[in-house]
C-alpha cells in the first residue's frame, strides 16, 4: 500500500502540493510536550499534582488522540497526577515506519514514564481498542500497576478472525477497505474533500480546531489504518500475554450497546480479574464524551480511596 500511495502522490502532484500546503496553513501547535524516541516524537500532555500519590494514564481509543481527554484530563488534574498521549501516528506524535501493535504502544509509554519521571504506582484507563493497550501495559508491568478502568473496551476476540461470524468478516472488510482508502488517498487530501477526518467531528472550541489539523494529516490515515490492520496481532498479544494478578482492582464502564456478542465480551472482561466489577450504562461507546463526570468520579473514586 506505501507504493501505491506513493504513485497516487506522485501522479496527482499538484493537489498533493495543494494539501501539503492547507495542512501547513492549518497547522495547529500541540497542546503538550514532545518526548523523543529514537528518530521520533510521542506527544503527551502531563498535568495535575507534581507529588500526587498515583499517576493516571489514559489511552484513546482507535482512531482518536489526546484530545479525547479534554473535559477528563483538567478535572483528574485537580486531584491526582494525569499523563494523555497520541499514540504513534495519531496527534501530534511521529509515524512509525514499522507494523505497529500494542507491544509497540507500551514500550513507547515506559520509556515516555521514565523520560518524564512519572513514578508508578499507575491507575490504567483505556476506552475501547486503547483498552487492549492497557491489559498488555497491565499485564507486562504489575509490580507498577495498581488499577485498571476499561471504558467499554474491546475484548481480544473482537479481533480474532478465527471466531468471526460471516457478519463480523464482513464488518472487518468493509473497515479495512476504508481505512486502506482514507491512506492512499491522504496525501491528494481526497478524505479532506469528502470531509471524513481521522478522530472527533465534533468537540467543543477551541478542541475542534486542534481536531481539524491533526484529523485530516495523512499520517493520521496511515495511523488508523495500520492499527486497525496489525489490530489480530495486537489482540493475539493481549490474549497470550501473563494473566492480569487475581488482586488487581479493576473497573469495567460498559455502553448500551445490546448485540449480543458485545454484552458477552464485556460480561468476560468483568471477570479478569476478582476485584473487577462492571459498571453498565445507558450512554453509548464513547461514554468519557457523552457522560465524563462517571469516568471522572470512578478514576477519583480510586484514587481517593486508596490514598
Amino acid at each position: 500500500m506505501k507504493w501505491v500511495k506513493t504513485m497516487i502522490d506522485v501522479i496527482g502532484f499538484p493537489f498533493t502540493l495543494t494539501n501539503l500546503y492547507l495542512n501547513r496553513k492549518n497547522k495547529v501547535k500541540e497542546i503538550g510536550q514532545k518526548v523523543r524516541i529514537k528518530d521520533r516524537n510521542i506527544h503527551v500532555v502531563v498535568s495535575g499534582i507534581e507529588d500526587a500519590e498515583f499517576s493516571v494514564i489514559l489511552d484513546a481509543g482507535l482512531s482518536c488522540c489526546s484530545l479525547d481527554w479534554y473535559h477528563i484530563q483538567p478535572e483528574l488534574s485537580k486531584f491526582t497526577k494525569v499523563l494523555s498521549f497520541d499514540r504513534a501516528g495519531y496527534g501530534w506524535s511521529s509515524r512509525s515506519n514499522l507494523p505497529y501493535t500494542s507491544e509497540d504502544v507500551v514500550d513507547d509509554l515506559i520509556y515516555v514514564l521514565d523520560e518524564l519521571e512519572l513514578k508508578p504506582p499507575y491507575v490504567l484507563v483505556g476506552h475501547s481498542f486503547g483498552g487492549l493497550n492497557m491489559r498488555l501495559f497491565a499485564s507486562k508491568f504489575p509490580e507498577k500497576v495498581t488499577s485498571l478502568i476499561l471504558i467499554d473496551a474491546v475484548h481480544e476476540n473482537r479481533y480474532m478472525s478465527d471466531v468471526w461470524d460471516t457478519n463480523r468478516k464482513k464488518s472487518y472488510r468493509k473497515n479495512l477497505n476504508l481505512f486502506r482508502f482514507g491512506y492512499i488517498t491522504s496525501g491528494i487530501g481526497i478524505p479532506k474533500l469528502l470531509k471524513q477526518p481521522v478522530g472527533r467531528k465534533y468537540l467543543p472550541e477551541p478542541y475542534q480546531k486542534y481536531a481539524d489539523y491533526v484529523g485530516y494529516l495523512p499520517k493520521s490515515y496511515e495511523a488508523v489504518y495500520k492499527e486497525f490492520l496489525y489490530s489480530e496481532r495486537s489482540a493475539l498479544l493481549v490474549k497470550n500475554a501473563v494473566k492480569l494478578r487475581e488482586d488487581l482492582p479493576a473497573i469495567v464502564i460498559s455502553s448500551n450497546n445490546q448485540d449480543p456478542t458485545w454484552v458477552e465480551y464485556q460480561n468476560q472482561l468483568s471477570r479478569l480479574t476478582k476485584k473487577t466489577i462492571q459498571i453498565k450504562t445507558n450512554n453509548n461507546h464513547s461514554i468519557h464524551l457523552e457522560n465524563p463526570d462517571l469516568i471522572i468520579d470512578t478514576i477519583k473514586g480510586i484514587v481517593c480511596n486508596q490514598n
